[in-house]
């Protein structure tokens, strides 16, 4: 289903303004006239969150994630919602932990009626001081709390050292 994909939005600084973005509502035809099937939106949000306010996530992010699953499903692209703090989570996973979960608890909640073709990617390349055990653990919860809202949802899990297939 995924098919060919491409990365989106990431480091555009579209997030801090919506004017200021190099992605255009008319690169999602663009992207599909290309041959692409999806695209993965590599999400950094933690410096969107509100951690007085239990590390909610700021309208306007959401609504500019929004208007990209928008634009990309109404132009026949599958969407993966990557979760990329993989900097972040590796360098202090524990202090990172309930961000991380309250991340995945608001978009998954927010994207609970989503078509099957937005898929979850729990978290790109877990490396580092996010060890395989600790990263197995932290998977189980924050599976747990995907599926909460979103109980046959795909989702995408690499293994830890960077998506290592050794590991």
């Amino acid at each position: 289903r995924l098919g060919r994909g491409v990365n989106i939005l990431g480091y555009d600084p579209i997030w801090k303004d919506r004017a200021q973005g190099r992605l255009q509502e008319t690169h999602f035809a663009r992207i599909r006239e290309a041959g692409f099937t999806a695209v993965r939106i590599n999400l950094h949000p933690f410096r969107h969150m509100d951690a007085a306010n239990g590390f909610a996530l700021k309208p306007s992010w959401l609504e500019t994630l929004d208007w990209a699953v928008k634009g990309a499903l109404a132009n026949g692209l599958a969407v993966i919602l990557d979760m990329h703090e993989f900097h972040a989570m590796a360098e202090d996973p524990e202090a990172r932990k309930e961000q991380f979960l309250a991340f995945w608890r608001q978009v998954a909640g927010h994207y609970r009626n989503a078509p099957d073709s937005v898929v979850f990617e729990i978290l790109n390349e877990p490396n580092k001081k996010l060890t395989p055990a600790l990263w197995n653990q932290f998977l189980r919860e924050v599976l747990g709390v995907v599926r909460e809202t979103n109980p046959t949802r795909n989702v995408v899990i690499g293994p830890a050292f960077w998506n290592s297939v050794d590991h």
